[in-house]
């Protein structure tokens, strides 16, 4: 994929959600051949992590009700950069929030507008 240029753009928010922070490939279903290889259910979640911390289900991203529907741009930043539920819980391991929490506003928009232009797809 060629870099595309830095900007809130649906274009860069894909590039940021996808080889950069690899939010795509833990946010889709596997396919026959592994992560990402089945472009119909991109972002519709249901990857299961276990881990010390106990199972933590990936959550749909797309624009689906059962995904990011109902969520604000405000919730969602919250939920990427610091890992706190709209109840101000913490979310579960293995998403990196200690890096996410880097990203600027920009990055934050242009990943939100890339999401949200996703086909809405039911859970996985």
């Amino acid at each position: 994929m060629t870099t595309p240029p830095q900007g809130v753009t649906v274009a860069y928010g894909a590039y940021l959600a996808g080889p950069v922070a690899h939010c795509m490939e833990c946010h889709s279903p596997m396919g026959p051949q592994g992560p990402m290889t089945d472009p119909e259910h991109l972002g519709q979640g249901g990857f299961e992590f276990h881990g010390p911390w106990g199972t933590s289900i990936a959550a749909n991203l797309t624009s689906h009700e059962d995904g990011l529907a109902g969520y604000s741009d405000a919730e969602l930043k919250a939920m990427i950069a610091e890992g706190k539920r709209t109840d101000g819980s913490e979310m579960l391991p293995p998403m990196p929030y200690g890096y996410l929490v880097g990203m600027t506003p920009e990055d934050l928009d242009a990943v939100i507008l890339y999401l949200r232009s996703l086909p809405p797809l039911p859970d996985a």
